[in-house]
């Protein structure tokens, strides 16, 4: 969710993904991913796919589902943006840098490419039906708002193409959204979470007693033109160096707070003074490290994470934060659970490539 991992929404870039453990953002809630693309400005290589006969061969299966290539060319395409927005543009058109660049895509496509299977493989545990009549109507009314919303089927056909996505793996993923909900009130119905809106007053308690919730603020760094990963840390190294070397803690906020509303951070959605309120399992892995390791008040070291380089600094929950603001908090809360819930299944979602999916060489895909 919103620097979150999300029950519906999924954090802009620059900030730190809040994604459930069991899910990664960019997957979860399709519509959110292609605004969340525009908005950054990563625009997948267009390509008209209409009867495109390679669509639904089978690339490989997954705890006996069937993955096909429009899916599989989707996420590469993603992460091929992703990553462009990441290193600098342009890193798959120079043989040496897409070289250089394609274990971590590899990586980050089979490692994502199950995600999908997990919500199947949980509905299937829990008896949901993954082709109602329900959910099939929410996908074709979903469908014909995005059409007119776009202007129309033939604007919706090319904008789907534009994403590199077709029309069929579209609805996939709005079905899958639907069905990620069901899994929620599922699990609702089973008491699967300790808090609820019936018992907020308790959540509130224990965000406020417990040491599982960390509040942060931070200054991103973001990739200049010519610049590498190297150069980002360095630069932001320069700006830790200084705040450590504030010993009172009142100025050293001070000083991170003036970092944060000038043009030195990048990230125009962090100049909120309240920061980011958060427990284990909604932050990507090394922004949590980071806060969970940091006394309050200290100031971490630079880390990459969610594209760019962050400096972050830890500071005490506020009860009048947390009061208003308790119902969103729960949400993310009972991601978390719901994503633990799902990991059970993860293990059985492994990526067995079919002779044609072992053919295909994800650097050259268009």
């Amino acid at each position: 969710m919103g620097n979150k991992k999300n029950s519906a929404v999924q954090p802009k870039k620059p900030q730190p993904k809040r994604n459930r453990k069991a899910r990664i953002a960019v997957i979860i809630t399709l519509s959110v991913v292609l605004v969340a693309l525009i908005t950054v400005g990563i625009v997948l290589v267009a390509r008209d796919i209409s009867g495109y006969r390679q669509d639904k061969k089978v690339v490989a299966l997954c705890n006996g589902f069937e993955i096909p290539y429009e899916e599989l060319r989707f996420l590469t395409m993603l992460y091929k943006g992703e990553m462009e927005y990441e290193y600098g543009e342009g890193i798959w058109d120079d043989p040496a840098t897409a070289e250089q660049y394609r274990a971590e895509l590899e990586k980050r496509v089979w490692d994502n490419l199950p995600e999908n299977y997990v919500i199947l493989s949980t509905c299937r545990h829990l008896g949901i039906d993954t082709d109602s009549k329900t959910m099939k109507n929410y996908v074709k009314e979903y469908v014909q708002e995005m059409k007119d919303s776009v202007g129309g089927n033939k604007e919706y056909k090319e904008f789907l193409a534009e994403q590199a996505m077709s029309e069929n793996h579209f609805e996939f993923q709005m079905g899958i959204s639907y069905l990620e909900s069901a899994i929620y009130y599922t699990l609702n119905d089973n008491g699967i979470y300790a808090y609820t809106q019936e018992n907020i007053s308790d959540f509130i308690d224990y965000v406020m007693e417990s040491d599982e919730y960390a509040r942060t603020i931070h200054v991103y760094i973001e990739n200049q033109e010519g610049e590498t990963v190297e150069d980002r840390l360095a630069r932001a190294q320069v700006i830790t160096d200084r705040l450590l070397a504030i010993t009172d803690d009142e100025e050293r906020l001070a000083a991170m707070r003036a970092y944060i509303g000038s043009e030195v951070n990048d990230d125009l959605y962090s100049v909120s003074l309240d920061g980011s309120y958060f427990t284990h399992g909604e932050m990507d892995q090394p922004y949590e490290d980071a806060a969970f390791g940091l006394e309050l008040y200290g100031v971490s070291e630079p880390f990459v994470s969610s594209g760019g380089v962050f400096v972050l600094m830890r500071l005490p929950l506020e009860e009048d934060y947390v009061t208003q603001n308790c119902g969103t908090m729960l949400e993310y809360w009972q991601a978390v659970k719901m994503g633990l819930y799902m990991d059970q299944f993860r293990e059985s979602c492994t990526v067995d490539l079919t002779e044609y999916g072992k053919s295909i060489d994800l650097v050259a895909m268009k």
